[in-house]
């Protein structure tokens, strides 16, 4: 009973050639606040996988920047992030280890052929079930291999927990597999330490140092500051130049003042000298006379004495030559003395002034004339430096209009203050990219450590928790490891997939599905001609055990049936048997609102159709992913409604649920309009044009919902009144006049 490991195996690496290798890590989204401030990023209309490790960061690959390990919680289509802490502003995507298609193709080809002994895959791959249980419930205490039918809203996802906690309680392993773990397969526990938020603190400070940098790059991307520098002294030359004009102007003034008063002052000084000099010779020639007049005294009697001796001296005295001769001297002295005496007389003039006044008028003009010109040599000095100022201010550059108005221009916009700015954040950050990196390294590694640690403790809880709930695609090669296998809602699962998830189970192993659910499918379509392919990839558990329809369940031993529904009103009930799905059975006491909103053929305003949901949730339904994006756009900020395709949206049931018709009339998807209109609990909004209802061939989705309305269970409704409430009409009888001809007592009319 190997063949079919080997011949499954190789369907399955058919399909595996086709896949594309994607790499490490993955862009699940932009990062996104709500309003209320919480970090999110939008998988609605995306198939979810387990998520290994999830990381914020930035363009490039989380390995090579800032990669921020962060907690999740999957709800609704949204990824809620927690335990964030600090985000550097480059970090704007979300990332994620997921369990890619590739891998999961990889691990389950890998598993296939190394299986070992697994009897109750053996029985499902030779289409042999055991005999069930009196019911449902009680064929998941029975061993064996054995299959649930139930229709929608039956409640196959809760008796399968159900019996899966019954179980552990009596001892039993359980591996439970369900679409409802999805969100637990997307939830993560990120490592929260210290260390970890300050190396978050410390890259936002620096990222948000280089935003600002990168912000000033931006504003000065135009700016030369050094040109703005030479406009500026070109401008202080100029305005310098014009106050030393005015200095030297009022220089050359105050020096030809200053000349003209030190030549008076000269002048001045010049008479004062001559007038000092006057009559200091005057008193001077006086006191010669004076002096001169004693002197001729003195002479006159020493002439006299000469005269005398002369007389008195006898013919024989021998000096009388000599008396002669001193006599003729003295004379001369005498004549001599006269003359000058004669002379000073005649040059003396009768004087008044004060020679002691003359001197001290004569100091202090002189004193004046010596600080005027002391003035006119500073001011000389002066002029000729400001002179030669101007010279060297003209020679370097005098600012013109130009460059007037850039140096307005740009202290108007602030640019030399943002260049000082970006020059100060420059010169503090300059070891920055040696911080960040080694800030990166560390962070990096802590969100290692946290993706080691929840490795370890997956793999303890694959080895050690009585109950493992998981998702198909999260198994992993431990043939055996359990009790009991509990697989629900594969009645659109691979056969493959299904028989390696039962290859875990040792005594027991349950496979719950619908039949009304879309079939499997395979990437590239050209491998659906294979017969291995279509054998083990597209067949599905129930029509490999020849259970094709719900009276073939019924029929079946090995298969139990939930024949009670809980979900579904009559409305939906009908259509579902319109279309020729007969297990869809109306829940007792359960009314299910269907409603055609009629778009006439017109444009939908999605936006404002979004407000017909309920504020606690619901779920729009469109037959491509292409047709996700409009819808998601506009509900943007409403993160209580998932949309998506049905394979692509999570969860069984809603209280609302739109489905769009208005450009697909799903006739090539009719399994999925049945498990569209079967997750609508409380009302069915149907989007879609009347006139192609109307004109829909029976037996068709469009058809279906045509005959419900000829039956009479279908609100038909114009988009555009649903959307613009009518103004409210008043009642003719809501007024009664009454009329008089008495008048008021106030004169006026009575009515």
């Amino acid at each position: 009973m190997t063949e079919w490991r080997q011949q499954a195996a190789g369907a399955v690496e058919a399909e595996l050639e086709h896949a594309r290798q994607a790499d490490e890590w993955s862009v699940l989204g932009p990062l996104r606040r709500t309003e209320d401030g919480d970090l999110v990023v939008d998988l609605r209309g995306r198939r979810v996988r387990p998520l290994i490790d999830v990381r914020v960061s930035g363009c490039q690959n989380p390995r090579h920047g800032t990669a921020v390990p962060v907690s999740t919680e999957f709800a609704r289509g949204v990824l809620w992030l927690h335990d964030v802490g600090p985000v550097p502003s480059e970090c704007d995507r979300v990332w994620a280890r997921e369990v890619t298609q590739g891998r999961v193709l990889a691990r389950l080809a890998h598993g296939l052929r190394k299986l070992g002994d697994a009897p109750l895959a053996d029985r499902l791959a030779e289409g042999r079930l055991d005999a069930a249980g009196e019911d449902a419930y009680s064929t998941c205490f029975v061993p064996g291999l054995h299959l649930v039918w139930g229709p929608p809203g039956s409640g196959k996802t809760q008796l399968a927990a159900k019996a899966a906690a019954e179980l552990a309680r009596r001892g039993k392993r359980v591996l439970l597999i369900t679409d409802e773990a999805t969100a637990a397969r997307a939830s993560i526990h990120a490592v929260g330490d210290d260390e970890r938020l300050a190396l978050q603190r410390d890259l936002a400070d620096l990222s948000e140092v280089e935003r600002e940098l990168e912000r000033l790059d931006a504003e000065l991307r135009d700016y030369d500051h050094d040109a703005f520098l030479a406009a500026e002294r070109r401008v202080e030359n100029a305005q310098r130049a014009a106050a030393l004009r005015d200095d030297f102007d009022v220089l050359r003034e105050r020096h030809w003042a200053l000349v003209t008063d030190a030549a008076e002052a000269e002048e001045a000084a010049r008479l004062a000298r001559r007038s000092h000099d006057r009559v200091a010779g005057e008193h001077a020639r006086r006191v010669e006379a004076r002096v001169l007049t004693n002197r001729l005294a003195k002479v006159e009697e020493q002439l006299g004495e000469l005269r005398e001796r002369m007389r008195n001296r006898s013919l024989l005295y021998r000096g009388r030559k000599n008396d002669r001769n001193e006599l003729r001297v003295v004379e001369e002295e005498r004549r001599r003395l006269v003359s000058r005496i004669e002379e000073c007389r005649q040059r003396v003039n009768t004087v008044s002034d004060d020679v002691r006044k003359l001197e001290s008028d004569l100091d202090r003009m002189r004193a004046k004339a010596r600080e005027l010109e002391r003035e006119e040599s500073d001011t000389r000095t002066q002029l000729e430096l400001v002179r030669d100022e101007l010279m060297r201010l003209t020679a370097a550059g005098l600012g013109d209009e130009a460059d007037h108005r850039f140096y307005a221009d740009c202290l108007n916009r602030e640019l030399p203050r943002l260049h000082a700015e970006r020059e100060s954040l420059r010169e503090r950050a300059r070891h920055r990219a040696a911080l960040r990196g080694r800030f990166q390294e560390r962070l990096w590694w802590i969100g290692e450590r946290g993706h080691e640690l929840r490795l370890e403790d997956e793999a303890w809880w694959w080895e050690s928790e009585p109950v493992v709930v998981t998702t198909m695609t999260g198994i992993p090669h431990t043939e055996g490891a359990f009790d009991v296998v509990l697989v629900d809602d594969a009645g659109s699962a691979r056969l493959c997939d299904v028989l390696l998830a039962v290859a875990q189970a040792r005594e027991t192993a349950v496979v719950f599905g619908d039949l009304a659910q879309p079939w499997p499918q395979v990437s590239p379509v050209e491998l659906e001609r294979l017969p291995e392919v279509q054998r083990w990839v597209l067949a599905t558990p129930f029509a490999h055990c020849g259970i094709l329809t719900p009276s073939d369940a019924h029929a079946h031993p090995g298969c139990a049936v939930l024949n009670r529904q809980y979900r579904v009103g009559p409305s939906v009930q009908a259509i579902a048997e319109n279309i020729g799905y007969k297990a869809l059975v109306a829940a007792e006491g359960r009314h299910t609102e269907v409603v055609l909103l009629d778009t006439a053929g017109e444009p939908v305003e999605r936006a404002a159709l979004v407000g017909l949901i309920p504020e606690d949730g619901g779920a729009i339904l469109v037959p491509t992913p292409d047709q996700v994006e409009p819808w998601r756009e506009v509900l943007r900020d409403t993160l209580t409604v998932d949309v998506g395709t049905v394979g692509t949206v999570t969860g069984h049931e809603f209280g609302t649920v739109v489905l769009d018709l208005t450009i697909d009339g799903w006739y090539d998807r009719v399994r999925s309009f049945i498990s569209g209109i079967a997750r609508a609990r409380d009302r069915l909004f149907l989007l879609a044009d009347l006139n192609a209802v109307r004109c829909a061939p029976k037996g068709t989705p469009l058809g279906a919902v045509n005959a419900l309305h000829h039956q009479g269970g279908l609100l038909v409704r114009r988009l555009g009144e649903v959307l613009i409430p009518r103004q409210r009409q008043q009642s003719a009888t809501e007024w009664s006049v009454t009329v008089t001809d008495r008048t008021a007592a106030d004169g006026t009319i009575a009515g």
